[in-house]
């Protein structure tokens, strides 16, 4: 069978469901208290998708954490010392509000993260919103500076 065989959903992996409904869902686990760790959602800003997750922090394991965390793309190989510098420019850029981070093979995300205790609504929305938006503009800088190949 050829993948133009196939019906339209078979082919594609289901788009991630808009920020609005994502954060809309967020804030109403998040009043009702049911907002826990092992919760994920997968997003999508632009070009750049990854997941809100609610784990458990390594410091505390009374309150989790919300981790927003979005893929950016392969550490080029060829030019992997100028890149890693420029993803410390990058972050210093950032002001501490995200940052970026390697896997163990190689795929750059850019996290942002805070304990759930005591998070309004308010900022929920600015940590997915921002995060989302900076991952989207960045993916595509480093891109552009590094190569269109190490695309995810």
């Amino acid at each position: 069978m050829a993948i133009h065989d196939l019906a339209p959903d078979a082919r594609m992996p289901p788009e991630p469901p808009s920020l609005l409904t994502v954060v809309s869902s967020l804030i109403e686990r998040l009043e009702s208290g049911s907002l826990t760790a092992g919760y994920q959602v997968s997003i999508r800003r632009g070009s750049a998708q990854g997941t809100v997750a609610v784990v458990p922090s390594p410091e505390d394991s009374v309150v989790p954490l919300l981790v927003v965390t979005l893929e950016i793309m392969r550490t080029p190989i060829e030019a992997r010392d100028q890149f890693l510098t420029r993803l410390l420019e990058l972050n210093g850029s950032l002001m501490g509000r995200a940052s970026f981070s390697i896997t163990p093979d190689g795929v750059v995300h850019l996290q942002a993260g805070r304990p759930i205790e005591d998070l309004d609504a308010g900022e929920l929305i600015d940590l997915i919103v921002w995060t989302s938006d900076q991952a989207d503009r960045l993916d595509d800088l480093l891109l552009e500076e590094f190569g269109r190949e190490h695309d995810i």
